[in-house]
């Protein structure tokens, strides 16, 4: 059990899974809520696992096969030797922690611990038990051979191109240019295939009496099942956004997600949820969304710098560093909470995300503004568990090490939603520019808008509004900046055994520190053999951050392609290989988990002698496989 810097919330360290490190999440406040806002809570979280298996089988043709043989091989234990056991349980644990074989943030494959004659000479022995499953040839490959299906998501392959060396189930029997000219008519939720040289789309829906259904059509009616017991929890306004979601995944037309999300701005309820096909990192192309469900609740003691910023949007909009005809006039004050996370399932859990702003589309951010929530348990659990730890093995300095703990508890949040709210939600694209930016940038646009929203945030932090306010002082913001070069020291913790960075959001990180350290406002310097970060001017690297998020934003609005990939293969791909095998090396000598994931909490019905429903009680999980055992139980 860990406590956080001010000794007040306890984090619980469940245990360590190969480079992760598995967290209890913590969740108070949730038993204060009333009984309506409960069954809500409870019912959106039954579509949110509803939806889960759909993220296997998105990440990899053979994802829910894994899933499923590890996961049943697990329950004949008795007739396993205990040495081999170990190992199929760890691998296992791995596979429901990433949704397949693939690592939730490098999308490389990583393979078991056990070898071919281990499984086999056990698969001898649990079959004659009643196990059912048979290891085939190809499953063979699929869980041995690291030659075989490299990479989920490859955006810089160095043969093929970015559909054929990715290996994620969005397209199929494609390459790159056949869809030159092509056109989705389901962006978001559908997979594209080649038959009989025409290339068809197959829509991810569940149908209705007037639609076919479609792909993923079980799932998703299990989804829509308990979105209409949500709706009769749910006042007129939230009911109505739910019916629109509810269509859109009997018809999965893309037209009623947009009305969808046009609603669900307008709406600021106590209880909600972001379910659905959402995030598009794992489609090279960036188009495809990968299924997410995610349920929380208001978390009021949180909200201050949130609202704060929220507050500020315009005025924050208005110092931007880039020209006034890239930027936005916000319609309104943008709706941001700090929420306590109950449940993520698919693209959003057990890995989860710090924050959130939606919705992605350009043309919605820029006419209705959007929604930002700044998810407060699993960012101050993430961050307090380690803490220490990091800053005794990376911060040589003492004034630095102060200046790291006296901001902690206020930096990070001003991070976090400065990114969502003003990095996401600011900026206008040229009117010439026909479609989403994303149709330009392609495979390097999520890089970019992660880029754009990270400079957002380390710009802004330092802004005169949000320090005379109180929001945050001089000192957190110089502390922000100190943390952001270390993360990029610390990030290279994570390529023990790779030579490029795949992941958008690290390779933004490398883009800007890389940058900064050429114009010479920051730096890293040795001592004893070791390497530490060091800022040099802070007003400079301001300086600096605002002449890279202006020509960022640029690249944006006017939708160039050649500009952002030469940025992005300049300064956020490649790394030094001798300063990643240092940072290895210490990272593993104090046991520094390469990532988090989260163990959540089940809510349970609670009913009365009568069979009446008198209240939600949360169970919490008791470990990583419990969970993926209960989820697959409910709905595999």
């Amino acid at each position: 059990m860990k406590k956080d810097i001010n000794n007040n919330i306890k984090i619980k360290v469940l245990e360590r899974v190969e480079g992760y490190a598995i967290l209890q999440l913590p969740i108070s406040g949730f038993e204060q809520l009333s009984l309506k806002d409960k069954l809500l809570a409870y019912y959106l979280c039954q579509a949110s696992i509803a939806g889960d298996r759909i993220t296997y089988d998105q990440n990899y043709a053979y994802g829910l096969q894994l899933r499923d043989f590890f996961l049943d091989i697990l329950e004949f234990k008795k007739y396993i030797k205990k040495e081999v056991y170990e190992k199929i349980l760890l691998y296992t644990k791995t596979i429901v922690m990433c949704h397949g074989n693939y690592d939730a943030r490098s999308t490389i494959k990583f393979l078991p611990k056990f070898t071919i004659t281990e499984l086999e000479l056990t698969l001898k022995t649990v079959s004659t038990k009643g196990f059912k499953h048979v290891l085939t040839s190809e499953l063979k490959k699929v869980i041995f051979d690291k030659n075989f299906d490299i990479m989920l998501t490859q955006k810089n392959p160095k043969v093929g191109d970015i559909i054929t060396e990715s290996k994620n189930t969005f397209y199929k029997n494609i390459v790159l240019k056949d869809l030159n000219g092509f056109v989705d008519k389901f962006p978001l939720n559908s997979s594209v295939s080649m038959e009989n040289g025409t290339i068809v789309e197959k829509v991810w829906r569940a149908g209705n009496s007037n639609t076919n259904a479609g792909m993923y059509s079980t799932e998703l009616g299990n989804i829509v099942k308990n979105l209409k017991l949500a709706q009769e929890c749910s006042d007129d306004a939230y009911k109505n956004i739910l019916g629109l979601l509810i269509k859109y995944f009997e018809t999965g037309v893309p037209k009623v997600f947009d009305d969808y999300n046009i609603e669900w701005l307008k709406n600021d309820p106590n209880i909600d949820t972001i379910l659905g096909f959402i995030e598009q990192y794992l489609d090279a192309r960036g188009f495809k969304g990968m299924f997410e469900g995610v349920v929380f609740f208001k978390d009021e003691t949180s909200n201050k710098i949130v609202k704060a910023i929220a507050d500020a949007s315009q005025d924050l909009e208005n110092d931007a560093p880039w020209p006034d005809k890239y930027k936005k006039h916000w319609n309104h004050i943008p709706v941001a909470n700090a929420v306590t996370q109950l449940i993520a399932t698919g693209g959003a859990g057990p890995v989860c995300f710090a924050g959130v702003n939606l919705p992605n589309a350009q043309w919605l951010r820029e006419k209705y503004n959007s929604k930002n929530f700044y998810i407060s348990n699993v960012t101050y659990a993430g961050r307090m568990a380690f803490a220490k730890m990091l800053w005794k093995e990376f911060i040589e300095k003492d004034e630095d090490m102060l200046l790291l703990r006296d901001s902690f508890i206020a930096r990070g949040p001003a991070l976090v939603t400065l990114h969502e709210i003003v990095g996401h939600g600011s900026g206008k694209i040229n009117p010439k520019l026909k479609g989403d930016p994303r149709d330009y940038l392609l495979e390097n646009y999520s890089t970019l808008e992660e880029l754009r929203a990270e400079l957002c945030s380390l710009y802004h932090i330092f802004n005169d509004r949000l320090i005379e306010e109180g929001v945050i002082s001089e000192r957190d913001a110089k502390g922000g900046y100190l943390s952001y070069v270390l993360s990029y020291l610390t990030q290279l913790r994570r390529y023990e055994n790779e030579d490029i960075i795949n992941e958008d959001h690290e390779r933004a990180t490398s883009v800007i520190v890389k940058f900064l350290l050429e114009k010479g406002s920051c730096s890293f310097y040795s001592k004893n053999g070791k390497t530490y970060p060091k800022i040099i001017d802070y007003k400079l690297m301001r300086k600096h951050i605002g002449e890279l998020l202006s020509e960022v934003m640029r690249i944006k609005a006017e939708g160039d392609y050649s500009a952002g990939k030469k940025l992005v293969e300049k300064y956020g791909i490649y790394f030094d290989l001798k300063l990643r095998d240092e940072i290895v090396k210490r990272s593993k000598k104090i046991n520094y988990p390469t990532n988090n994931a989260y163990v959540m909490y089940h809510p349970e019905l609670i009913y009365n002698k009568s069979k009446e429903i008198i209240d939600v009680k949360l169970v919490p999980y008791t470990s990583i496989l419990e969970q993926a055992q209960h989820w697959k139980k409910l709905y595999g």
